[in-house]
């Protein structure tokens, strides 16, 4: 409708240009600048068109935060990268991060970029997986400011890129290693082992720290616990398992999360994440229901079952588990619900816990000391982030906290919870 309203109100003017008695050749030639005007007026219109096709829906740099597979915004909204749109992302994210770039790297991505277009005809797998690594490259190169407001977001990113461009074999991408290796690039290319390694060394690793190892998924080992009377991320059923080691202080918990839909005849464990804590180091060790051999979540009914070998773990997770799991224990605890097992396990470690993954989560300390403040007269209040604000405080002061008959409300006022609210509020938790 704009754009036929436009031609007519370009014709009008045209006409009106002949009504002042010229000759007819001034009349023809007139005619001809509209029709000329029209022609650029629909080159602009199919511009527009085409740019608006190449614009993705979000940005990757809007995305602030990951929790058990899913992604958020700055605000807490739940963000969904579609498949389509991740070759449109990554050539945004190149375009606003290049000229962050001196003269002499500017020159060398871009003829690198140029070099694997002209290469052979890929497909999208292929220019994914060299669009990441050529990302990862650029960031690396970048000074620490850029490195800050890029790499997390585009961790995040790439993580989900490969769930939804999935590899089956490694020797089908070799011309992508050679041609990457030949630029110095190979490095860079951060991609899902598509095939089993014959140890684990992270379950080591955890071994070695002094953590409990979980029993693989569907052993008798597990003991059932309940279904959690509460869950922040909204699944239709979490039920609470719990594992002990009677050689290995400490304990491992798992919240396998149901996805049910009745009129879709979905009924199926979706997220399925497992941490173990040491009692005797603090050291504790994570999972998820993620395959190692195919990037794609493991999921099932009753009868799931998988090897804890099998999956993902705190070294190559996509997420930073610590910037929700932080305090004076990893577990996040709604007291007297079925989550909360200190009655039958050990979930208070002897030291301050402590992350096992080597890519470099920290629990840093706390914001406010168990006793210091109102919200800390019974447990500490870990250091804030964006995540632990907004995923878990905000969520339990207007959920559970400090019982869930009467919560104290996310907003911040006089009352004896709310000014100390209000204090985390003002120091980092706003938007």
């Amino acid at each position: 409708m704009k754009l036929s309203s436009l031609l007519i109100v370009l014709t009008s003017l045209a006409y009106m240009g002949c009504g002042g008695g010229g000759s007819d050749d001034s009349s023809t030639n007139s005619t001809q600048d509209a029709a000329d005007t029209v022609t650029d007026v629909d080159d602009q219109v199919e511009i527009q068109i085409e740019d608006q096709q190449n614009v993705p829906k979000f940005a990757v740099e809007d995305i602030a935060i990951g929790y058990y597979g899913l992604i958020y915004d700055e605000s807490g909204k739940g963000l969904e990268i579609d498949k389509d749109q991740v070759l449109l992302m990554q050539d945004k994210l190149i375009n606003d991060v290049l000229p962050n770039l001196d003269d002499e790297q500017q020159k060398t991505f871009t003829e690198t970029q140029t070099a694997f277009e002209a290469l052979k005809d890929s497909e999208n797998v292929d220019k994914v997986l060299f669009k990441n690594s050529l990302i990862d490259a650029m960031l690396s190169n970048a000074d620490k400011s850029v490195q800050d407001k890029y790499f997390p977001s585009f961790r995040l990113f790439r993580h989900h890129t490969h769930l939804l461009y999935p590899i089956s074999r490694l020797a089908d991408y070799s011309w992508i290693l050679d041609f990457l290796s030949q630029r110095s690039l190979l490095e860079h290319l951060i991609l899902i082992p598509p095939q089993q390694q014959d140890s684990d060394d992270y379950i080591e690793t955890c071994r070695d720290n002094d953590v409990p190892i979980p029993p693989d998924w569907g052993s008798n080992d597990w003991e059932y616990r309940g279904v959690a009377e509460t869950d922040f991320l909204g699944s239709d059923r979490t039920e609470v398992w719990a594992y002990s080691d009677p050689a290995v202080p400490g304990a491992c918990m798992a919240l396998p999360r149901w996805r049910i839909n009745e009129a879709a005849g979905i009924n199926e464990v979706d997220l399925l994440g497992i941490i173990c804590q040491s009692a005797n180091t603090g050291k504790a060790c994570f999972w998820d229901n993620i395959s190692k051999e195919t990037g794609q979540r493991i999921r099932g009914g009753e009868d799931l079952t998988f090897k804890i070998a099998d999956i993902h773990n705190g070294d190559m997770l996509g997420e930073n588990c610590t910037q929700c799991h932080r305090g004076k224990n990893v577990f996040l605890i709604h007291p007297g619900t079925a989550i909360d097992i200190s009655n039958d396990y050990d979930i208070d470690p002897n030291v301050r816990y402590q992350p096992v993954s080597s890519q470099g989560w920290t629990n840093p300390p706390a914001f406010a000391e168990l006793g210091d403040g109102a919200c800390a007269g019974c447990h500490e209040i870990g250091d804030l982030s964006f995540s632990y604000c907004n995923m878990l405080l905000k969520k339990a002061a207007n959920l559970t906290m400090p019982i869930a008959d009467n919560p104290a409300g996310w907003v911040g006022d006089d009352s004896f919870y709310g000014t100390h609210i209000q204090a985390m509020i003002d120091e980092r938790c706003s938007p």
